[in-house]
């Protein structure tokens, strides 16, 4: 069977007129991505690795220089396809195949080896869903025993690049990927596909960026040591070592499985999609998912070190955008919440960055602190003492807990809400008298939020007077905190009671 990933289809994308979702081969999606508005995978994981392999094709295709390069491709408004066609004549003769099951050079794959391509190393294909129950994985939705595991051509694909990108070290050898645990990836979206994509694609390095896995010739050694990549092949690095038998009945169900190249040269990786902060030791380390963190809270962060910290590609956006004389940065989000070797949970989103803001330090430090205030603010409903389960249980109750950490993520959803409108007016803001107005404007917002949620658990929780006393004397104890909070930040409590 041969299924040729430039032809054969198996990338969904949505189509910007009707909403529909199909899939097409990757020569259809480079010649009409301007008609398509978004990639559309099952899953978070699924739908970021199509758009990072997209990216790291088109780096090699165009290798653009610098911003200005990619705002050139922006102004043609399409895929040159001579390009891209002279690219596929040069790689069928380097001897490149793109048959996902060549018998030579699969695409994507190990090499055969039959050193390591024993009978041992044969694992189920269910290996490649990381959506699928299997060990520690707890974020499964397929009951389905491994050995009976089928899938498409169209889905090993998708699944090849999803194992590869969000791999976590295991026991048995099995090491992580070029940024260690799976981060935070942050794509900038375009007005189509056409835009993100080149939004997505990172300036080539300087120096020899190296060649993509499906070019590169290296032989994939389980657990070999490699100390630094080249921006091309670092950027999809097989980190597993990964090679699919021959389908039956048009159907995968096995594949050649085992630990890939072992990378120990983090601290020399710099990922394009990838945004940092510093830790405690001031060193600036990846921003990884947390399931009980919400993607859109990472703004505080993009914002107060995107100097040194915010990807590359969206330090590129802004350039591209003031170009155009525009400010709006939306921003996707795709993350795998791990903890050791264990999947916790899936997380996808969208934030808007604000040219206006970013480029204007005062500006930055007030929207830090506006932020910084919804965390501070958010820390105190999840105490235990003078908290939201304060609130909620009365004593001897073994309830409080659960329902505090409920509210207290509506609370986050609220401020999420409320976050655009005063990005705006923070960027609209001329004047001393504009920041005041604004601070007192984002305060109430805080406190008319924690207000609604209190009064709804009361309501709900308190059914005896007893209850509904002790839970309004908490209630003045948690307001005496907040109004605490609001005065160590630098802002007004002419509104305390």
């Amino acid at each position: 069977m041969i299924f040729d990933v430039r032809t054969e289809p198996w990338i969904p994308v949505q189509d910007m007129t009707t909403g529909d979702v199909r899939e097409v081969g990757l020569r259809e999606l480079l010649e009409h991505a301007q008609d398509y508005r978004q990639i559309s995978g099952e899953n978070a994981m699924e739908t970021y690795s199509m758009y990072r392999f997209l990216s790291v094709f088109l780096l090699r295709v165009y290798q653009p220089k610098d911003w200005e390069t990619k705002y050139e491709i922006l102004a043609e408004g399409r895929f040159a396809m001579k390009r891209v066609e002279d690219y596929f004549c040069q790689c069928e003769l380097a001897g490149v195949s793109f048959d996902l099951f060549d018998a030579k050079r699969p695409f994507m794959q190990a090499s055969p080896n039959d050193e390591y391509d024993a009978d041992k190393n044969i694992k189920s294909i269910a290996s490649l869903d990381g959506t699928r129950a299997s060990g520690n994985n707890s974020i499964h939705h397929d009951h389905t025993l491994e050995a009976e595991a089928t899938m498409t051509p169209a889905q090993a694909m998708r699944g090849l690049l999803t194992a590869q990108i969000f791999v976590t070290a295991m026991s048995g050898g099995y090491p992580s990927n070029v940024y260690g645990a799976p981060p935070m990836f942050f794509l900038p979206e375009g007005r189509n596909l056409f835009e993100t994509l080149v939004l997505s694609m990172p300036a080539a390095k300087k120096e020899d960026s190296g060649k993509p896995v499906w070019e590169n010739p290296r032989e994939i050694i389980p657990k070999a040591d490699v100390a630094t990549a080249d921006q091309l092949y670092g950027m999809l690095f097989p980190a597993r070592r990964i090679r699919l038998c021959p389908p039956e009945e048009g159907m995968v169900r096995r594949m050649y499985y085992q630990p890939g190249l072992h990378f120990i040269g983090f601290a020399g990786w710099e990922d394009p999609h990838v945004a940092r902060r510093p830790n405690k030791d001031g060193d600036f380390v990846s921003i990884k998912p947390s399931l009980d963190r919400e993607p859109w809270r990472n703004l505080i962060s993009l914002n107060q070190f995107y100097a040194k910290g915010a990807p590359s590609v969206l330090r590129d956006f802004a350039e591209i955008l003031r170009e155009d004389n525009r400010h709006d940065m939306p921003v996707m989000m795709f993350g795998l919440a791990t903890s050791n070797a264990s999947l916790l949970g899936l997380q996808q989103g969208k934030i808007h960055l604000d040219n206006r803001i970013v480029a204007d330090a005062e500006k930055v430090e007030a929207l830090v602190k506006a932020l910084g205030l919804v965390e501070a603010i958010g820390r105190q409903l999840s105490s235990k003492n003078n908290g939201l389960v304060a609130i909620i249980a009365p004593e001897n109750s073994s309830r409080g807990q659960h329902e505090a950490d409920v509210y207290r993520h509506r609370y986050f959803a609220y401020c999420e809400g409320k976050v655009p409108g005063y990005m705006d007016e923070l960027a609209q803001a001329a004047s001393l008298d504009d920041y005041r107005v604004l601070k007192r404007k984002w305060q109430q917002l805080l406190l008319t939020g924690v207000s609604d949620i209190v009064q709804e658990a009361e309501h709900r929780y308190c059914f005896r007077a007893a209850d509904l006393v002790r839970a309004q004397q908490q209630e003045r104890f948690l307001f005496g905190k907040l109004y605490k909070i609001l005065r160590e930040a630098g802002y007004c409590a002419d509104d305390e009671e």
